[in-house]
Protein backbone atom coordinates (compact mmCIF):
# COMPACT_ATOMS: atom_id res chain seq x y z
CA UNK A 1 0.00 0.00 0.00
CA UNK A 2 1.54 3.26 -0.98
CA UNK A 3 2.40 5.34 2.37
CA UNK A 4 -0.22 8.26 3.06
CA UNK A 5 1.68 11.46 3.63
CA UNK A 6 -0.45 13.26 6.65
CA UNK A 7 -3.91 12.15 8.68
CA UNK A 8 -5.52 15.51 9.30
CA UNK A 9 -7.94 16.10 12.09
CA UNK A 10 -9.49 19.81 12.29
CA UNK A 11 -10.92 19.39 15.52
CA UNK A 12 -14.99 20.78 15.68
CA UNK A 13 -13.89 23.42 17.98
CA UNK A 14 -11.41 24.60 15.56
CA UNK A 15 -14.59 24.55 12.54
CA UNK A 16 -17.28 25.88 14.39
CA UNK A 17 -18.06 27.41 17.76
CA UNK A 18 -19.15 24.70 19.98
CA UNK A 19 -20.91 26.18 22.69
CA UNK A 20 -23.58 27.35 19.77
CA UNK A 21 -25.60 25.42 17.78
CA UNK A 22 -24.39 24.71 14.58
CA UNK A 23 -22.76 27.71 13.84
CA UNK A 24 -19.61 27.95 11.49
CA UNK A 25 -16.50 29.56 11.52
CA UNK A 26 -16.32 30.27 7.93
CA UNK A 27 -13.03 32.14 7.61
CA UNK A 28 -11.26 28.93 9.76
CA UNK A 29 -12.69 26.57 7.58
CA UNK A 30 -11.25 28.63 4.37
CA UNK A 31 -8.16 28.47 6.20
CA UNK A 32 -8.51 24.56 6.72
CA UNK A 33 -9.35 24.12 2.75
CA UNK A 34 -6.24 26.62 1.84
CA UNK A 35 -3.97 24.42 4.33
CA UNK A 36 -5.31 21.12 2.37
CA UNK A 37 -4.59 22.54 -1.17
CA UNK A 38 -0.55 23.95 0.03
CA UNK A 39 -0.48 20.42 1.20
CA UNK A 40 -1.34 19.36 -2.38
CA UNK A 41 0.85 21.81 -4.08
CA UNK A 42 3.87 20.76 -2.24
CA UNK A 43 3.22 17.16 -3.38
CA UNK A 44 1.76 15.73 -0.61
CA UNK A 45 -1.01 14.24 -2.14
CA UNK A 46 -2.03 11.16 0.04
CA UNK A 47 -3.96 12.98 2.68
CA UNK A 48 -6.85 12.38 4.34
CA UNK A 49 -8.94 14.40 6.42
CA UNK A 50 -10.96 13.84 9.21
CA UNK A 51 -12.93 16.68 10.92
CA UNK A 52 -15.38 16.90 13.68
CA UNK A 53 -18.63 17.67 14.09
CA UNK A 54 -18.25 20.82 16.43
CA UNK A 55 -21.64 22.04 17.27
CA UNK A 56 -23.43 20.24 14.46
CA UNK A 57 -24.46 17.00 15.81
CA UNK A 58 -23.21 17.23 19.66
CA UNK A 59 -26.21 18.79 20.89
CA UNK A 60 -28.72 16.64 19.29
CA UNK A 61 -26.44 13.59 20.91
CA UNK A 62 -26.63 14.73 24.28
CA UNK A 63 -30.11 15.76 23.99
CA UNK A 64 -31.40 12.23 23.02
CA UNK A 65 -28.69 9.94 25.04
CA UNK A 66 -27.21 8.31 21.76
CA UNK A 67 -23.99 7.90 22.74
CA UNK A 68 -25.10 5.56 25.56
CA UNK A 69 -27.69 3.62 22.79
CA UNK A 70 -29.71 1.01 24.12
CA UNK A 71 -29.93 -2.55 23.75
CA UNK A 72 -30.08 -3.57 20.44
CA UNK A 73 -33.24 -5.85 20.77
CA UNK A 74 -35.02 -3.39 22.47
CA UNK A 75 -34.14 -0.78 20.26
CA UNK A 76 -38.33 0.75 19.39
CA UNK A 77 -37.48 4.05 22.05
CA UNK A 78 -38.92 6.44 19.75
CA UNK A 79 -36.62 9.23 21.39
CA UNK A 80 -33.75 7.33 20.56
CA UNK A 81 -34.69 6.43 16.82
CA UNK A 82 -35.33 10.15 16.56
CA UNK A 83 -32.64 11.44 18.22
CA UNK A 84 -30.02 9.60 15.87
CA UNK A 85 -32.05 10.85 12.91
CA UNK A 86 -31.33 14.52 14.44
CA UNK A 87 -28.12 14.20 14.82
CA UNK A 88 -27.07 12.28 11.52
CA UNK A 89 -29.38 15.64 9.84
CA UNK A 90 -27.20 17.87 11.92
CA UNK A 91 -24.08 16.28 10.79
CA UNK A 92 -24.44 15.60 7.42
CA UNK A 93 -26.50 18.34 6.14
CA UNK A 94 -25.92 8.02 4.27
CA UNK A 95 -25.22 5.80 6.66
CA UNK A 96 -21.38 5.49 6.38
CA UNK A 97 -19.93 1.74 6.20
CA UNK A 98 -18.25 2.30 9.99
CA UNK A 99 -20.32 -0.08 12.26
CA UNK A 100 -19.08 -0.47 15.98
CA UNK A 101 -20.48 -3.37 19.01
CA UNK A 102 -20.01 -1.42 22.35
CA UNK A 103 -18.41 1.27 20.96
CA UNK A 104 -15.41 -0.59 19.62
CA UNK A 105 -15.20 -0.59 15.76
CA UNK A 106 -16.00 -3.57 14.04
CA UNK A 107 -16.08 -2.53 10.45
CA UNK A 108 -14.73 0.33 8.22
CA UNK A 109 -14.62 2.04 5.13
CA UNK A 110 -11.13 1.79 4.66
CA UNK A 111 -11.91 0.06 1.14
CA UNK A 112 -13.25 2.83 0.41
CA UNK A 113 -11.04 5.62 1.67
CA UNK A 114 -8.12 3.63 -0.16
CA UNK A 115 -10.12 4.00 -3.61
CA UNK A 116 -10.37 7.67 -3.10
CA UNK A 117 -6.64 8.16 -2.28
CA UNK A 118 -5.34 5.79 -5.27
CA UNK A 119 -7.24 8.14 -7.50
CA UNK A 120 -5.76 11.09 -6.63
CA UNK A 121 -8.46 12.66 -4.01
CA UNK A 122 -7.95 13.83 -0.87
CA UNK A 123 -10.87 11.64 1.36
CA UNK A 124 -12.96 13.89 3.82
CA UNK A 125 -14.19 11.44 6.70
CA UNK A 126 -16.06 13.16 9.73
CA UNK A 127 -17.68 12.00 13.45
CA UNK A 128 -21.04 10.36 13.29
CA UNK A 129 -23.56 8.43 14.80
CA UNK A 130 -23.01 4.47 14.02
CA UNK A 131 -25.15 1.48 14.25
CA UNK A 132 -24.04 -0.95 17.09
CA UNK A 133 -24.61 -4.29 17.49
CA UNK A 134 -25.21 -4.43 21.04
CA UNK A 135 -26.59 -0.87 21.95
CA UNK A 136 -28.01 0.06 19.24
CA UNK A 137 -26.39 3.27 18.52
CA UNK A 138 -23.41 5.07 19.34
CA UNK A 139 -21.35 8.27 18.53
CA UNK A 140 -18.45 7.45 16.36
CA UNK A 141 -15.84 10.30 17.14
CA UNK A 142 -13.50 11.08 14.22
CA UNK A 143 -10.56 10.80 17.17
CA UNK A 144 -11.79 6.77 16.95
CA UNK A 145 -11.80 7.06 12.92
CA UNK A 146 -7.83 8.48 13.26
CA UNK A 147 -6.99 5.71 15.22
CA UNK A 148 -7.79 3.30 12.73
CA UNK A 149 -6.78 4.95 9.81
CA UNK A 150 -2.97 4.74 11.67
CA UNK A 151 -3.45 1.66 11.76
CA UNK A 152 -4.33 0.98 8.54
CA UNK A 153 -2.39 3.46 6.69
CA UNK A 154 0.73 3.78 9.04
CA UNK A 155 0.79 7.82 7.69
CA UNK A 156 4.33 9.85 8.00
CA UNK A 157 2.49 11.92 10.65
CA UNK A 158 -0.96 12.03 12.31
CA UNK A 159 -1.68 16.45 12.80
CA UNK A 160 -4.44 17.47 15.29
CA UNK A 161 -5.43 21.61 14.54
CA UNK A 162 -7.45 22.38 16.97
CA UNK A 163 -9.19 26.14 18.55
CA UNK A 164 -5.66 26.25 21.05
CA UNK A 165 -1.95 26.16 20.26
CA UNK A 166 -1.86 22.18 21.75
CA UNK A 167 -1.88 20.31 24.89
CA UNK A 168 -2.10 22.35 28.20
CA UNK A 169 -1.14 20.76 31.84
CA UNK A 170 -4.83 21.64 32.50
CA UNK A 171 -7.96 22.73 30.72
CA UNK A 172 -6.22 26.33 28.74
CA UNK A 173 -8.92 28.75 30.77
CA UNK A 174 -7.66 27.55 34.41
CA UNK A 175 -5.12 29.96 35.96
CA UNK A 176 -1.96 28.59 35.63
CA UNK A 177 -2.33 26.94 32.82
CA UNK A 178 1.09 26.12 30.08
CA UNK A 179 1.61 24.70 26.99
CA UNK A 180 3.08 21.25 27.04
CA UNK A 181 5.80 21.16 24.02
CA UNK A 182 6.20 17.45 24.12
CA UNK A 183 4.40 15.00 25.82
CA UNK A 184 6.35 11.37 25.60
CA UNK A 185 4.83 7.93 25.99
CA UNK A 186 6.08 5.25 27.45
CA UNK A 187 5.73 1.34 26.34
CA UNK A 188 2.78 1.08 28.74
CA UNK A 189 0.69 3.98 27.06
CA UNK A 190 1.90 6.08 30.10
CA UNK A 191 2.10 10.02 29.44
CA UNK A 192 5.19 12.61 31.13
CA UNK A 193 4.24 15.12 31.93
CA UNK A 194 0.56 14.07 32.89
CA UNK A 195 -2.14 16.29 31.71
CA UNK A 196 -5.58 17.04 33.10
CA UNK A 197 -8.05 18.15 31.07
CA UNK A 198 -11.97 18.74 30.43
CA UNK A 199 -15.01 18.35 28.94
CA UNK A 200 -17.94 20.63 27.41
CA UNK A 201 -21.32 19.43 29.01
CA UNK A 202 -22.65 18.75 25.49
CA UNK A 203 -19.56 17.01 23.85
CA UNK A 204 -20.26 13.41 23.49
CA UNK A 205 -17.06 12.44 21.81
CA UNK A 206 -14.79 12.93 24.55
CA UNK A 207 -13.08 15.93 23.77
CA UNK A 208 -9.54 16.57 25.16
CA UNK A 209 -9.51 12.90 26.97
CA UNK A 210 -10.25 10.99 23.70
CA UNK A 211 -7.79 13.35 21.72
CA UNK A 212 -4.95 12.37 24.27
CA UNK A 213 -5.68 8.29 24.42
CA UNK A 214 -6.09 8.31 20.87
CA UNK A 215 -2.34 10.10 20.19
CA UNK A 216 -1.12 8.18 22.54
CA UNK A 217 -2.32 4.81 21.50
CA UNK A 218 -0.64 5.70 17.96
CA UNK A 219 2.79 6.57 19.02
CA UNK A 220 2.62 3.49 21.45
CA UNK A 221 1.26 1.65 18.82
CA UNK A 222 3.47 2.36 15.74
CA UNK A 223 6.73 2.49 18.67
CA UNK A 224 7.08 5.95 17.83
CA UNK A 225 7.29 5.75 13.70
CA UNK A 226 4.40 7.62 13.57
CA UNK A 227 4.55 10.89 15.00
CA UNK A 228 2.03 12.80 16.94
CA UNK A 229 1.36 17.05 16.74
CA UNK A 230 -1.36 18.68 18.07
CA UNK A 231 -1.28 22.50 17.07
CA UNK A 232 -3.42 26.01 16.06
CA UNK A 233 -5.32 25.64 13.31
CA UNK A 234 -5.07 29.43 12.37
CA UNK A 235 -1.15 29.34 12.83
CA UNK A 236 1.58 29.53 10.77
CA UNK A 237 2.74 26.49 12.82
CA UNK A 238 -0.31 24.76 11.37
CA UNK A 239 1.30 24.03 7.99
CA UNK A 240 5.21 23.36 8.71
CA UNK A 241 3.31 20.71 11.07
CA UNK A 242 1.20 19.26 8.22
CA UNK A 243 4.66 19.64 5.55
CA UNK A 244 7.14 18.54 8.02
CA UNK A 245 5.95 16.93 11.01
CA UNK A 246 8.00 19.63 13.53
CA UNK A 247 6.75 22.53 15.35
CA UNK A 248 9.33 24.62 17.19
CA UNK A 249 8.99 25.54 21.08
CA UNK A 250 6.22 27.17 22.17
CA UNK A 251 3.68 25.67 19.17
CA UNK A 252 2.27 23.41 19.80
CA UNK A 253 2.65 19.58 21.39
CA UNK A 254 4.41 16.84 20.00
CA UNK A 255 3.91 13.08 20.85
CA UNK A 256 7.28 11.17 21.06
CA UNK A 257 7.83 7.36 22.48
CA UNK A 258 10.22 6.22 25.00
CA UNK A 259 11.53 2.79 24.73
CA UNK A 260 11.52 1.30 27.87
Amino acid sequence: MATVDCVLKLGGSALTHKSQLETLRAESLRGAAALVHKLHGAGQRRCIIVHGAGSFGHFQAKEHGIASGTSARSADDDNLRCGLCLTRLSVTKPFGTWKTSCKNVIQTGIDTVKDVLDSGYVPVLHGDCALDSEQHCCILSGDKIIEVLAKKFSPRRVVFLTDVSGIYSCPPDTPGARLVDSIVVGPDGNMEPPVLSSVLPHDTTGGVSLKLQTAVNIVSQSHGTIPVLICKLDSEAAERACLTGELKEGEGTTFSFAES
